[in-house]
């Protein structure tokens, strides 16, 4: 009688526990930010940015002429993860590098109105975006880990827009994703 009720406070307990740490993290406002630095502040010389599709969008330029290679980088990294490359390309036609929205440079919006910018689709929208800014009928999709995902995706939904693909180490799936019932703690902003 004894052991019942123990285990039954007991997992009453533990699931208080897990509710309260699961739960709590988004109950706590985040404070504003002090002594950060502008991006101003942290571009190069060579930075630019371009609007597409409500995100300010951080790139570089290298070289001249066609072939124009687009270059998206991985999760977690920026365009500065091409550096040993870009140069090299540049000698074979003009070269992009951009930092994909929520990396890098590139704005990371905290609200916005449609579809999120940091999702699958908007993604995509971004490049073909991209090279509709800055003039580009065709390119060579050069994608690295997850922005291999994006230039297969882009690929496979804007074929004319794509002279070929260059996947490095890209991170190519099959299937749905994450688990539907990890969804939507992955679109949380934390």
């Amino acid at each position: 009688m004894k052991s019942k009720r123990f285990f039954r406070v007991a997992g009453i307990v533990l699931v208080a526990l897990i509710l309260i740490l699961s739960i709590g993290p988004f109950l706590i406002p985040v404070p504003p930010l002090e002594n950060t630095v502008s991006v101003e502040e942290l571009t190069d010389a060579d930075s630019k940015f371009v609007e597409v599709n409500g995100v300010n969008v951080h790139y570089k330029t290298w070289g001249e002429g066609e072939p124009t290679f687009i270059l998206l980088h991985g999760f977690g990294a920026s365009l500065f993860s091409w550096r040993e490359v870009t140069e090299p390309l540049s000698q074979f036609g003009t070269v992009i590098a951009y930092d994909r929205p929520a990396f890098g440079l590139t704005e990371r919006p905290l609200e916005w109105e449609g579809e999120s910018p940091y999702g699958p689709q908007a993604q995509v929208n971004i490049v073909i975006g991209l090279m509709d800014e800055l003039g580009i009928e065709k390119a060579i999709l050069v994608g690295n880990s997850a922005g291999g995902t994006v230039s297969m995706q882009v690929a496979l939904q804007h074929p004319e827009r794509v002279e070929a693909l260059i996947l490095v180490d890209a991170a190519v799936y099959a299937g749905g994703g994450a688990p539907s019932w990890s969804r939507p703690i992955l679109k949380t902003p934390q």
